[in-house]
């Protein structure tokens, strides 16, 4: 890799010269790669610092929050009791509910989860199954042996009948014995029997690994476990490492898991991983507010071996107090055997910080006194500088009063300048709003002469019409008719009528030679599905009609009703029926008088 970067970044170099390079540098080959893999292991060894360290400060996180993680479990644990103590009434499955109960309390506290597997073993649901009886014992025996209650775990183990131990059950039943002899090993470690209790559990692993499946956890955490300790720590990595993904931080599946993986790396001598899985199974153990841990202790040992004592030291009473709280013997007895030894480095770096509080007291002393007879000295000088400014000051006094007659004559200036625009800008607003004045006049005159114009016309028309109903009358008389036809003449409205449609066709006209988009922007008032569509050849309906009255300044509506020819009430209608068509009813009618 390193010689395919120098080609890339040396595209010039002929291979002839690179070649020459090369040999004339054979004799120190040995020093560059030495030199090339001690800079590469420095900079992977500092990122895994970093990630390490990164994976510290996550975990003393964790632990800040480990309150509010146990609040959630109390929660389900008294949800689960509440279901319990209420599943007569409810018709829970006790049996089921005790066995939650069990299982949120085996990590968490020996005692509550004792309590409640020797309450299952009591019903007599339980014992009509040799199955789940059987099943409890071993669950039982688990727990004693978590608590380093061996001899009760041996007792419960050992009275569990042989014909009870189905092929389901076989699995959990060794796996069980295999954890009980390798607790017993731990706990014996400086005696005898500590090799025989190791040579059983090598057994029961045995065993184990003839009845269980590759997918089983307990492969993971025994057979896996297995094979590391008879030399192939490669296979287990691999084995535990592809199923670490498949649970969740936080579950005590991936706790067990990370901490087996850290304890196979440290087996195979690679103490960065045992370290980096040895935090994850911490950080889990805090997220799954686990009290039957492992990885506290074994965290406390690593930051005791690397000089970190103040978090040793918080991580093994962390330690105690879980098992404690759990009320775990072999746990309790193993960190309490390190305790004292990190006690005492604790009390000695302790001591080590108050020696130096002690040099740091008198030299802050020393320098204090040193600062007094400064700040003394400066005070002095600040007196030399204070004569020195204040002769200044005179001078800048009668500086002041000088620029202060400038600064009056400048404001002076700009106070004629301020009123001259202000002049301006009165003559600029008045010539803006003369200027619309006008605008507006010739629009009205503009408007005024279209209505004169049409109405002279119609006048006209009208004057026309009379004109020729008289002529029509005098001819009938003139013909001779008699009274009944002339007054079947006179009572015929056609005539008044026709004038009227006139009439409402050229205000039609008008309207919207005056406002030509009246039709339109009245629709964009209203709603959608209630705009007003005109039939064939209409201009304006009688609607449109009323509101262009009132948009033309006519808002009496008992005019509109004599213009329009109907009942005051019934120009009421319309409008109240136009304006809950309309989108802002409120300002409806406003908003066609704007219409332009």
């Amino acid at each position: 890799m390193k010689i395919g970067i120098y080609v890339v970044i040396l595209p010039t170099l002929e291979i002839r010269d690179i070649m020459k390079r090369l040999t004339g540098t054979v004799k120190y080959l040995p020093l560059i790669i030495l030199m090339i893999l001690a800079a590469s292991c420095g900079r992977q060894t500092s990122e895994q610092e970093a990630e390490l360290q990164a994976l510290y400060l996550q975990l003393d996180n964790e632990i800040a929050r480990s309150r509010d993680y146990e609040e959630a479990k109390e929660k389900r644990i008294a949800q689960l009791r509440d279901q319990l103590s209420d599943s007569a009434a409810a018709g829970v499955d006790r049996v089921a509910v005790t066995d939650s109960l069990v299982t949120e309390f085996e990590a968490y506290n020996a005692d509550s989860a004792l309590y409640y597997v020797n309450l299952n073993l009591e019903r007599p649901e339980v014992r009509k199954f040799p199955g789940a009886y059987t099943r409890l014992l071993i669950k039982k025996a688990d727990i004693y042996a978590h608590a380093g209650l061996f001899s009760d775990a041996l007792t419960a183990i050992h009275r569990i009948p042989a014909d009870s131990l189905t092929a389901p059950l076989l699995e959990e039943y060794y796996a069980t014995n295999s954890a009980l002899y390798q607790y017993l090993s731990e706990y014996t470690n400086e005696h005898e029997s500590s090799e025989v209790y190791e040579q059983t559990r090598s057994l029961y692993a045995d065993s184990l690994n003839q009845v269980i499946g590759p997918d089983s956890f307990n492969y993971l955490t025994f057979v896996a476990t297995e094979l590391a300790r008879n030399g192939n720590t490669a296979r287990a990595i691999e084995i535990i490492s592809g199923r670490l993904d498949d649970y969740q931080v936080g579950m005590r599946e991936y706790s067990i898991l990370a901490s087996t993986l850290a304890y196979i790396y440290k087996i195979s001598g690679d103490y960065e991983n045992y370290k980096h899985y040895l935090a994850l199974s911490a950080i889990s153990d805090v997220k799954g507010a686990v009290k039957e841990n492992m990885s506290f202790r074994e965290v406390a040992t690593v930051m005791f071996e690397d000089g970190d004592i103040e978090r040793a030291n918080r991580y093994l009473k962390k330690s105690i107090a879980d098992a404690n709280f759990y009320s775990a013997l072999l746990r309790n007895a193993q960190s309490s055997k390190l305790l004292p030894v990190i006690d005492d480095a604790y009390t000695t770096v302790q001591d080590e910080l108050t020696g130096r509080l002690r040099r740091m007291v008198w030299i802050s002393s020393i320098l204090s006194m040193v600062l007094i007879v400064t700040i003394l000295f400066i005070m002095k000088q600040f007196k030399s500088l204070r004569r020195a400014k204040d002769r200044v000051s005179l001078a800048n006094e009668e500086l002041s009063k000088l620029s202060g007659q400038l600064k009056e004559a400048n404001a002076e200036l700009k106070g004629k300048n301020a009123e001259l625009n202000s002049l301006s800008v009165q003559l600029k607003d008045m010539n803006k709003e003369l200027a619309d004045r006008n605008t507006e006049l010739s629009e009205f005159n503009r408007i005024k002469e279209q209505y004169a114009g049409l109405f002279m016309e119609y006048c006209s028309s009208a004057i026309s019409s009379l004109q020729h109903y008289q002529l029509s009358l005098r001819n009938l008389v003139a013909q001779g008719g008699n009274r009944a036809s002339l007054l079947k003449k006179l009572e015929s409205t056609d005539m008044a009528d026709q004038l009227l449609k006139n009439f409402y066709v050229k205000f039609d006209e008008a309207i919207l030679n005056i406002y030509p988009s009246f039709v339109r922007k009245f629709n964009a008032l209203l709603l959608p599905d209630e705009q007003i569509m005109l039939k064939n050849g209409e201009l304006l309906n009688t609607e449109l009609r009323l509101f262009a009255l009132i948009r033309i300044g006519m808002d009496d509506s008992a005019k509109i009703a004599e213009f329009l020819r109907c009942s005051i009430s019934t120009v009421y209608t319309y409008r109240s029926k136009m304006r809950k068509r309309a989108i802002n009813p409120a300002t409806f009618e406003s908003d066609v008088k704007n219409i332009g």
